[in-house]
């Protein structure tokens, strides 16, 4: 005789959407905080940049910019004495000049 497949139950149908809405999440999640990680390493980059600019224009007497905007984003500059401090939205950098 033929065996007749009554399909999936109820139960295992919830367990499975469960088990994959977990899975996205968890990639979800993942994702997100790659994204994060790497948009604070991009603003790094930025702020190493600017900072060594300005140091540059310390070297050749140009006075230091007060504000740098690039990608819409404010970099605070302050120059002092042999040292150039770059602040913007996710942290600080500070490059000393020998």
């Amino acid at each position: 005789m033929f065996k007749v497949n009554k399909g999936m139950s109820l139960l295992t149908v919830l367990f499975t959407l469960a088990l994959f809405s977990t899975l996205f999440l968890a990639f979800n999640q993942w994702t997100s905080s790659q994204r994060q990680s790497a948009v604070k390493t991009y603003q790094d980059f930025q702020a190493i940049q600017i900072a060594e600019n300005q140091a540059q224009r310390q070297f050749l007497g140009l006075p230091c910019e007060q504000s740098v905007r690039q990608n819409a984003l404010n970099f605070r500059v302050q120059c002092e004495n042999k040292r150039v401090i770059v602040r913007y939205p996710m942290g600080e950098i500070l490059v000393k000049i020998n």
